[in-house]
């Protein structure tokens, strides 16, 4: 965001950087633009003056030259030429890539790579090379970190070289050379799964605790093959984002809605999250009568907004559905192994033993087994025609 220049010399007294308006109540305030509050601006809102525009202009500079003072610091404190100054950048700069993903992704970037940093963050770019990254890749495994940790951490250290190349930082361009030619193990596919009948027992007892959002989450996951994101939403930091469903700071997004439902409840439609960029039209599912049930028993005046909703009326959040799942599990002496993401991959591995390629990619909502065409109308036709293919064969 570019500032005029009165917010350093006041020449119009009338500037008033940050101030926003709540009509409903009549009141203003000053709150920092997104960038500055997910570098971990504490400051989220300060009331202002209601009588006076132009003190309330005055207010918002103030406090608007306090937030880039501070911000300057978060840079400033990292040495240039720094991995830390690199890394800083990347996470600071109007036009790093770290604006183009999503919020939650925002904050996992910069969850990680403060672990980056903290490895890093003091060498000088110019004095990287193959044997000090190979060093910290030994060092890693001697201490025992993960193949995924490991994988992780030069992934999110690629993010900064890449953003090093884009500023003109001397040396990223030859050590995005040198990390090309290391070898970071990938780590092994998760190969559990759920069956169908673990898939009934938890349903069972779930409804028998009366934790009825659990049973219909797991089951469309398992029948439709859909990520948890697609069936009860998550929660993001809100930004600057207005309406929609909200808890203190979060905004709910992508979980099923009411209004994707037709109004026989018979089927919904969904744009699939993780490929909504490539694959921007909806999936139109059919419903399997054990499911259309379940939804049939919601009274009507209670279908509104999300589908699956726990007993506050919001989404689940903070791993509750996950937490609900794993008392079921123990209960049950299910294995301990067995998380509510398995659902979807157990309905895919059951679905594998039944469908070409081509349909299974259909059902579960990849954008390709190679490179194919995008038509929808097919997609959701064929992925419809393997959920059927699934009920039949276990009878």
């Amino acid at each position: 965001m570019q500032y005029e220049p009165s917010l350093w010399d006041d020449s119009d007294p009338g500037y008033a950087p940050g101030m926003k308006h709540r009509k409903d109540r009549g009141t203003y305030f000053w709150t920092p633009p997104k960038k500055y509050k997910e570098a971990g601006y504490i400051i989220k809102t300060v009331p202002l003056d209601q009588s006076s525009h132009e003190a309330r202009a005055a207010k918002c500079r103030e406090l608007t030259r306090e937030m880039l003072e501070w911000y300057k610091g978060q840079t400033a404190g990292r040495q240039a030429g720094t991995w830390g100054y690199v890394i800083g950048r990347y996470l600071a700069d109007d036009f790093s890539a770290i604006w183009d993903v999503r919020p939650q992704t925002r904050a996992d970037y910069r969850k990680e790579l403060g672990l980056v940093e903290a490895v890093i963050g003091d060498v000088r770019v110019l004095d990287t090379d193959y044997e000090m990254l190979a060093t910290i890749k030994k060092a890693m495994e001697t201490k025992g970190r993960s193949t995924h940790y490991i994988k992780k951490w030069f992934t999110h250290f690629r993010l900064a070289v890449s953003h090093g190349i884009k500023i003109g930082e001397p040396g990223c361009r030859e050590v995005k050379a040198v990390r090309s030619e290391m070898r970071i193990k990938n780590p092994p596919r998760r190969s559990k799964f759920i069956t169908f009948e673990q898939v009934d027992k938890i349903v069972a007892e779930a409804d028998a605790r009366g934790w009825h959002q659990l049973s219909l989450s797991v089951l469309i996951r398992f029948e439709y093959m859909l990520r948890g994101v697609d069936v009860y939403g998550d929660w993001s930091p809100a930004e600057n984002r207005e309406g929609g469903i909200r808890h203190g700071d979060l905004l709910w997004d992508g979980g099923l809605t009411w209004e994707m439902f037709d109004k026989d409840i018979t089927q919904f439609e969904k744009v699939i999250s993780k490929t909504r960029d490539s694959l921007p039209e909806p999936y139109v599912f059919a419903l399997i009568p054990s499911i259309r049930e379940r939804l049939l028993r919601i009274p009507e005046d209670q279908r509104i907004g999300p589908v699956i909703v726990m007993e506050d009326g919001l989404p689940p959040r903070y791993g509750r559905m996950s937490h609900q799942f794993r008392r079921v599990r123990h209960h049950l002496k299910l294995p301990d192994y067995l998380q509510i993401r398995d659902t979807r991959s157990g309905g895919i591995t059951e679905a594998k033993q039944m469908v070409d390629g081509f349909a299974l990619r259909d059902a579960a909502q990849h954008t390709q087994i190679t490179t194919t065409d995008t038509y929808v109308r097919g997609r959701s036709e064929t992925a419809n025609n393997v959920v059927q293919m699934r009920q039949k064969a276990r009878k």
